[in-house]
C-alpha cells in the first residue's frame, strides 16, 4: 500500500513496485482528473480501518504535506495509521525529513536547528516531522522504518541505479552553508529504489535510516 499515491514520489515508487511485481493498491485523499488510476483508491488515511490493511505486507507513507493547514498529517496521520498497525506484522516506511537527522555524534543536536538549512518559515514543517518520529520511536509492537532522504531531494533527476544508506547522523558543511556540502543528494528515483529495496529485504526494523547518493551536481539549487 502506498498513501500518498497521486504524489511524485508516491507515483514514482508505484510505478517501480508494479515493474518489480508486486500488487500493489495506492491511497489518495482525493480524485485527480487528469491521472486516474485503477489501482488508487480515493480515502483520506484518517479514514483507513483494519478491512483496508488485509492483505497488505507493506505500507509506504509518502503523504506530502507542506502548509500549516495540512502538514499535521506527518504526525497525526502517521498516528492513526499506525494505530492500526500494532501487533501486527505489516511493515510500516515513513519517507522522513532530512531536518530531524543529528548533526553531532551525542546526537544532541539536529539539523532543524542550522537556518541555512531550514530558515525560519520551515520550522513548523519541522517541528510536526519531529513528532511523527518521536511517535514511531515509542513503538515497541510496530515493524516501522522512517526513511529519510538527504538534504537535496530531487524529484527530477534522472535514476543512477545506485544509493547509500546511513543511520540518523548528517554531516552539514562545516560552513553551516548548504552550497558548501557534500554527499547531501538523492533523486526520487534512486530514492524510490531504496524503499523497494528495503521492503523486499525486510531491513531496518524499528530505526531510522538515510538514503543518498552523492554530491549535489547543482550546489546552489535547493530541492
Amino acid at each position: 500500500m502506498i498513501i500518498g499515491a497521486y504524489g511524485r514520489l508516491g507515483e514514482r515508487v508505484m510505478r517501480l513496485a508494479n515493474k518489480r511485481g508486486h500488487q500493489v493498491i495506492g491511497i489518495a485523499h482525493r480524485q485527480h482528473a487528469e491521472r486516474q488510476n485503477p489501482q488508487i483508491i480515493i480515502k483520506d488515511m484518517f479514514d483507513l480501518a483494519p478491512a483496508d490493511l488485509v492483505g497488505v505486507d507493506a505500507i509506504v507513507d509518502a503523504v506530502g504535506a507542506w502548509t500549516p493547514a495540512t502538514e499535521i498529517v506527518h504526525a497525526a496521520g502517521l498516528a492513526h495509521v499506525v494505530a492500526l498497525l500494532r501487533g501486527t506484522p505489516i511493515h510500516y516506511l515513513k519517507v522522513g525529513a532530512a531536518s530531524t537527522l543529528f548533526i553531532n555524534d551525542a546526537r544532541t543536536h539536529v539539523l532543524q536547528e542550522l537556518p541555512q538549512y531550514y530558515p525560519a518559515y520551515m520550522q513548523d514543517l519541522c517541528t510536526i516531522h519531529a513528532e511523527g518520529l518521536a511517535i514511531l520511536q515509542g513503538e515497541t509492537t510496530v515493524h516501522w522504518t522512517y526513511v529519510t532522504p538527504t538534504y537535496n531531494f530531487d524529484p527530477a533527476g534522472h535514476s543512477t541505479g545506485t544509493y547509500h544508506v546511513t543511520g540518523d547522523i548528517f554531516h552539514p558543511a562545516s560552513s553551516q552553508n548548504p552550497d558548501d556540502g557534500h554527499q547531501d543528494y538523492i533523486t526520487y528515483a534512486d530514492f524510490a529504489k531504496g524503499m523497494l529495496d528495503i521492503i523486499e529485504h525486510d531491513r531496518y526494523d524499528q530505526q531510522q535510516v538515510t538514503l543518498f547518493s552523492g554530491d549535489n551536481p547543482h550546489p546552489t539549487q535547493r530541492y
